[in-house]
């Protein structure tokens, strides 16, 4: 996972956000993104032009926002560890909102060989969503 060491936790939360925003099925336009993460249009102007000059997105004046290949693995494995460490921390006794709180600020900054062993731990039967 070289490519989420190359990044800012900014732009790690906007491929996040991409992905769950596709997921309604609707056209992705910057107004969208920027309602999501409570920032302004210019901001995700910038944050596109980041993303697009490091091959995870595509985006020209007034279209939508789509995620090269690349893109959306990277987007996934970043949602994958977000879910999971959630889990986790619910699973300890964590409630719902700082759980979400929490891996919001946690995914970030783990290292891969921790991300990889809570995955495994939660995927465990033992813990259960």
């Amino acid at each position: 996972m070289e490519m989420m060491r190359k990044i800012s936790k900014s732009l790690e939360d906007y491929l996040e956000t991409i992905l769950l925003l596709e997921l309604e099925g609707k056209p992705l336009h910057s107004i969208k993104i920027a309602k999501q993460l409570g920032v302004s249009k210019p901001a995700v102007t910038k944050a596109l032009r980041r993303l697009a000059a490091r091959g995870l997105v595509t985006k020209s004046s007034y279209s939508d926002v789509l995620f090269t290949k690349q893109g959306r693995t990277l987007a996934k494995k970043i949602y994958y560890r977000h879910v999971t460490l959630k889990k986790f921390l619910v699973s300890i006794g964590v409630d719902e909102n700082t759980a979400e709180r929490d891996c919001c600020k946690i995914e970030h900054v783990i290292s891969e060989k921790t991300s990889q062993a809570i995955a495994r731990l939660v995927n465990n039967k033992k813990i259960r969503e």
